[in-house]
């Protein structure tokens, strides 16, 4: 309903990148959310981060480069540390 507009006004490649990005990033927060239960709230952050890392990676990617978009690269590092502290903790 509001996506497609606002992604047909941008003309830069890279910023409609970017609201894709952020778009999906909203959508994939209040869905974890939306289920998270205390016991497997770790591994739903975790879940969420690495969300996060596939869609900018996915994105990027299609910008033409690994690295055109790098937040995939933090957000797959906490969603690593995220599963690993809930491994340790078990």
């Amino acid at each position: 309903m509001f996506y497609r507009p606002m992604r047909a006004a941008l003309g830069d490649e890279l910023q409609s990148g970017v609201l894709a990005g952020m778009w999906h990033l909203i959508t994939i927060h209040f869905t974890l959310s939306a289920v998270a239960q205390h016991d497997a709230a770790v591994w739903l952050i975790a879940a969420q981060f690495a969300g996060y890392a596939a869609t900018y990676i996915v994105i990027s990617l299609r910008l033409g480069g690994a690295l055109k978009l790098f937040q995939w690269i933090p957000f797959i590092s906490t969603a690593i540390l995220a599963a690993a502290g809930a491994l340790a903790a078990h």
